[in-house]
């Protein structure tokens, strides 16, 4: 993510203080290039856990169930939706004149929580195995939870309501349908 208004020292010591408070120190910046110029600090960076089964640790989107992480899934270094939500959301409280831009949203200190909200209900998964991506990790949501439905008004992707109908899984099987189907290709030629 590109960052606007704040150094890379200073985003260091951001995730530092995160990750200490809230995630037993397992959050680290992957990778990060201090991009300052005359316009002012600049930079960017990428989130990961250091330990794959640590607090902050997200699990793949896959659903599956194969792997040994959050909820079957297999485990990744990629940090979790509440680490970088809880990092953004410190950074943006000490710098309030920041801008951060990733790929999903851009966020300003004024509009961070609304949007950053919004973006839980994302489908992160597959069309056939929806999933948001708060429940790739094994993350309390009850910080979040109660306001994702107010934000995003969607909601979570429903266990329930996420699979296509019968119908819609398998080819037309009416033969009376097939046979005019038929009847018309062969007319056709």
């Amino acid at each position: 993510m590109f960052v606007y208004g704040v150094s890379l020292t200073d985003i260091h010591s951001v995730v530092r203080g995160v990750s200490s408070a809230l995630y037993d120190g397992n959050i680290t910046v992957r990778t990060g290039e201090d991009r300052s110029n005359r316009a002012g600090p600049r930079a960017t960076f990428t989130l990961r856990a250091t330990d794959t089964a640590g607090c902050g640790a997200k699990g793949s989107a896959s659903a599956f169930g194969k792997g040994t992480g959050p909820n079957g899934r297999r485990r990744t270094i990629s940090a979790c939706w509440h680490a970088h939500y809880d990092v953004l959301a410190e950074l943006f409280a000490r710098f309030p004149a920041a801008r951060v831009v990733t790929a999903i949203a851009t966020y300003t200190a004024p509009t961070f929580r609304d949007r950053a909200l919004a973006t839980a209900s994302l489908n992160v998964g597959s069309q056939l195995y929806p999933v948001t991506a708060p429940d790739c990790c094994e993350c309390d949501h009850t910080d979040y939870v109660d306001t994702f439905d107010q934000v995003a008004g969607t909601g979570y992707v429903d266990d329930s309501d996420w699979m296509p109908s019968g119908d819609a899984m398998r080819p037309n099987t009416d033969v009376d349908y097939f046979l005019d189907q038929l009847d018309r290709v062969l007319a056709e030629q």
